[in-house]
């Protein structure tokens, strides 16, 4: 059935006529405006999107930008590749060694040498309290250049994993890990959606991200009963979370702030952000 422009028109006023959507139309318009009150020196880059994968609101999304610990979210979709392939059993044991050992977050590096621990408690720690020696033990069972093939597979240039954490040396060499809040979103919405993995695994995921202990950023200013999953970042030089907020309507949402003055003031906007698009959108 072929619609002319009159009737394209017709319908468009018909939408109009709903408070729903003329309401959403109108949060749409406030957003520009709303994060003018952000100081200039603030670098935001954000994308907000629903369920099936609208772009709501986003700010210099495609910006490639050092991904700090949201990286272990790819990392984390990888390993569960490699669980679904038998190439990987989550309750098989690691012994540690004195040479996984790094510092950053994370209780793994205070932990005695020979210590068992099962893959799926790695994966938790990873996520739960970012533990860096669980993540790097996880980069070497999975192995780095799997991960990059699996982003590059599936269309991910910005995301790049090229080195593992705590290595300074590699960062002094320009070696860094990268995303952006397009690709960061693209993949927990595909995540989301199941295009990858089966049910059990997404939702062994979603369990991990559901756990991690860092609510300073996205649920900071959302109601206490609201559940997120998602996954924090923190370098000295940028503050990030991308996540699922699983209110009303689902909202996938990453927001990284660069050039802060403070680690308190990144938090703030980010959390001021995320009420916003909760409010605007996930309500």
């Amino acid at each position: 059935m072929m619609i002319n422009s009159s009737g394209i028109k017709s319908l468009f006023f018909l939408l109009l006529s709903f408070p729903g959507f003329a309401l959403f139309c109108q949060a749409q318009e406030e957003w520009p405006d709303f994060m003018e009150q952000f100081p200039d020196y603030l670098e935001i880059s954000l994308q907000v999107q629903n369920e099936t994968g609208d772009i709501l609101f986003q700010q210099h999304s495609d910006k490639s930008i050092p991904s700090a610990s949201i990286i272990k979210i790819p990392i984390l979709i990888a390993l569960m590749e490699k669980v679904e392939n038998e190439a990987v059993n989550l309750d098989s044991l690691y012994t540690l060694q004195a040479s996984d050992k790094v510092g950053g977050a994370g209780e793994m590096q205070h932990l005695p040498e020979g210590s068992r621990l099962t893959f799926r408690y790695l994966a938790e720690e990873m996520i739960r309290i970012s533990d860096n020696t669980a993540t790097n033990i996880l980069i070497r069972t999975i192995g780095m250049d799997y991960i990059q093939q699996w982003l590059s597979k599936h269309g991910y240039k910005a995301t790049q994993l090229n080195r593992f954490m705590m290595d300074f040396k590699a960062i002094e060499a320009g070696r860094q890990n990268y995303t952006s809040s397009k690709e960061i979103n693209e993949i927990l919405l595909n995540l989301w959606n199941g295009a990858w993995l089966k049910e059990a695994s997404k939702e062994e995921i979603m369990h991990w991200l559901k756990g991690c202990a860092d609510n300073s950023t996205i649920p900071s200013r959302l109601p206490t009963d609201t559940i997120v999953a998602h996954k924090t970042g923190t370098l000295d030089y940028v503050r990030g979370d991308a996540g699922l907020i699983l209110g009303d309507k689902p909202l996938i949402l990453s927001v990284f702030v660069e050039n802060f003055q403070s680690m308190e003031e990144a938090e703030a906007a980010i959390g001021k952000i995320t009420l916003k698009a909760y409010t605007d959108f996930g309500r």
